[in-house]
């Protein structure tokens, strides 16, 4: 290669991704993978292991496209396995209010491909068998102080009009159905909840049966971007060459990606004992209307999850000398909407992710770097925009360009 490096250190931000003891650490299997012992060639160099790599590797490797991830922990073990797992295709900016911003037209667009990709991979993991606690649910939407009856109303209204399954419940409505006491809410269909460490290794080793290269612990610590091909490096010394480089790292922030519109947010959760004779009609996903907002849902046996109270900052000693007072909250808010609910907190955690301004996703080539790719600002639908991520990055790459890629290009 004869391009000087891009950066001689580490490539992306290395941050403290999370803490605690997440749910899903207590069952985790191990990833496959191991250290990368020889310098290699791809098609694809993919760096981060998490759902989104998982998913671009999974997606990348059917049309035949020689694919190595690369990642400095586990793979599933970073902001993954803080997820809090809801797949949800409500973005965390409402249809009204996305339509303000960018135009209804444009607006819709996102919202409809947002449905459109859980269905994608609750189709995948049903047809192929992903063992991961996967559950199809319905998704109810509380009126809060960022939202009213009112609004959400015309919500519904506007979701309906393109074609999306939510209806308006009013607080009789509700009160009957799920004996919750808010002014109303909506109920979508569509939805689902997972186990994430489960499904990001169950996508890992699909890829990895069609030949991809999954390797960690490994350090990305040089890259050459040019018209022909991207050159790397690792830590170790270890040299590889790709067609194309698509950075998943979540918020540890490759440089030279944007990062305009982009910011980084803490948030805290907790998992309750198994109590499956207090849960909720159906097991519905339940978020609100508030900020900070809360979000629940169960698990395949009984428990309640929980999270929210999101704060905008990053600095991890600070978010974790929150956890208890955080927790606290959580637990209150809860018992506040379920009092018959023990909000005894068995696991306890917070973690770090990436939002943006819209509330969608900047998915698509890097200005400035030739052959790379990034991935950034996930909200609360980090599973979804991975799916997308990779639909996006597969079409491109494989010569037919997405039609909605415009919708979640860098911008400049």
């Amino acid at each position: 290669m004869t391009h000087p490096p891009f950066n001689s250190d580490a490539v992306t931000e290395i941050r403290d991704l999370r803490t605690g003891t997440p749910l899903w650490a207590q069952s985790a299997p191990r990833s496959p993978g191991h250290r990368l012992r020889h310098s290699a060639k791809a098609d694809v160099v993919i760096v981060g292991g998490g759902i989104t790599g998982a998913m671009l590797a999974e997606t990348l490797t059917r049309p035949g496209l020689s694919t190595i991830i690369l990642d400095r922990r586990e793979p599933a073990h970073g902001s993954t396995m803080a997820s809090t797992a809801l797949l949800q295709w409500e973005i965390d900016t409402p249809l009204v209010r996305l339509a303000d911003s960018i135009g209804f037209q444009r607006a819709s667009r996102a919202w409809r491909r947002c449905f459109n990709a859980v269905s994608t991979l609750s189709q995948l993991v049903c047809e192929h068998r992903i063992r991961c606690d996967f559950a199809s649910r319905r998704a109810l939407y509380l009126a809060g102080e960022v939202m009213g009856a009112d609004e959400l109303g015309e919500e519904a209204r506007c979701r309906q009009a393109i074609g999306l399954p939510s209806t308006f419940l009013d607080a009789k409505e509700l009160g009957a159905g799920f004996r919750i006491c808010r002014p109303a809410a909506l109920i979508s269909d569509g939805v689902a909840d997972v186990d994430p460490a489960r499904l990001t290794v169950g996508l890992l080793r699909r890829a990895q049966r069609r030949g991809a290269g999954i390797f960690y612990p490994e350090e990305l610590a040089e890259v050459y971007p040019s018209a022909a091909c991207v050159g790397l490096a690792t830590a170790s010394g270890k040299e590889l060459e790709a067609r194309a480089l698509v950075f998943a790292t979540g918020h540890e922030l490759a440089d030279g990606v944007p990062a305009n519109g982009h910011r980084r947010t803490s948030t805290w959760a907790f998992a309750t004992r198994p109590q499956p004779q207090s849960l909720w009609k159906d097991g519905a996903l339940i978020w609100e209307a508030s900020t900070p907002y809360l979000y629940m849902r169960t698990t395949g046996d009984g428990r309640i999850v929980v999270g929210g109270e999101d704060e905008p900052f990053s600095d991890e000693q600070e978010r974790d000398a929150l956890l208890p007072k955080k927790l606290k909250a959580l637990q209150r808010k809860t018992s506040q909407l379920f009092p018959a609910l023990d909000v005894t907190a068995e696991f306890a955690w917070a973690g770090t992710f990436g939002e943006s301004d819209t509330g969608l996703p900047s998915i698509g080539a890097i200005p400035g770097m030739a052959n790379c790719y990034a991935v950034l600002g996930y909200g609360g639908n980090g599973f979804t925009f991975g799916v997308i991520a990779a639909q996006v990055i597969a079409a491109e790459l494989t010569g037919s360009p997405d039609p909605d890629a415009d919708l979640f290009a860098f911008r400049p």
